[in-house]
């Protein structure tokens, strides 16, 4: 009896990954990254306990993944009601998530309140929630992706350039906040702009302080 309970207990851990968060060691589902108490003396059975109502557990097990075809209603500009496939995916809900929250400025908190997480739940199951530091990591990645093709672009263009700067500072804590844009004619002739950055200025905010932003800027897009 004591080799199969220890068999037990070594089996739970092909489905959990052990991580320290500081000092304190946890059990990570391999299936739905929830994490519970790692600490031997507390025993597995919290564990196995998780692993039979696991969502998605049972949906990769299945065969399935976080892709899933199901049909659904469409509504023409005629009013006729037309069935087609839907996929869900994922990584594409979570990205219209992060672009959902930049476009309205939503706070990233928004993915904690528990109202939020119970309609998302009800309109999509297989959608898994991240938290606010997932949403916030989501976002500068789509960020960077977004700079780099705007630098590219900006590569390419034949006209000349021209930078603007506009800089505030807080009342009560004297720091200092810089956005810097770009303008210019594209090649079908319509002005266009481009945020290049949107800094913090260290204090004081002189001339050659602004001046050591700006050229970095200009660097980084290569308009130096």
């Amino acid at each position: 009896m004591a080799g199969s309970k220890r068999k037990l207990k070594l089996a739970v851990w092909n489905e959990f990954k052990k991580v320290k968060i500081g000092s304190n060691e946890y059990a990570k589902c391999i299936y739905c990254s929830k994490k519970f108490s790692g600490v031997s003396r507390n025993g597995t059975n919290h564990l196995r306990l998780h692993l039979k109502s696991c969502v998605l557990k049972k949906v990769k097990l299945n065969g399935q993944s976080m892709v899933q075809t199901s049909m659904r209603f469409n509504r023409t500009d005629a009013g006729t009601i037309l069935v087609e496939n839907y996929t869900f995916v994922q990584d594409i809900a979570r990205q219209e998530l992060s672009a959902m929250i930049v476009l309205h400025e939503y706070p990233l908190s928004m993915v904690d309140h528990v109202g939020f997480r119970r309609y998302v739940g009800a309109l999509q199951p297989l959608f898994k929630m991240g938290t606010r530091n997932t949403i916030r990591s989501d976002i500068m990645a789509q960020y960077e992706l977004e700079k780099k093709k705007a630098i590219e672009y900006m590569a390419g263009i034949q006209s000349r350039v021209a930078i603007t700067t506009d800089l505030w500072a807080s009342n009560n804590q004297n720091r200092g906040y810089m956005a810097t844009t770009t303008h210019f004619i594209d090649e079908s002739w319509n002005l266009r702009n481009i945020i290049m950055r949107f800094i913090y200025v260290p204090a004081p905010h002189t001339a050659e302080v602004i001046g050591e932003e700006l050229y970095d800027s200009l660097v980084e897009w290569n308009l130096d």
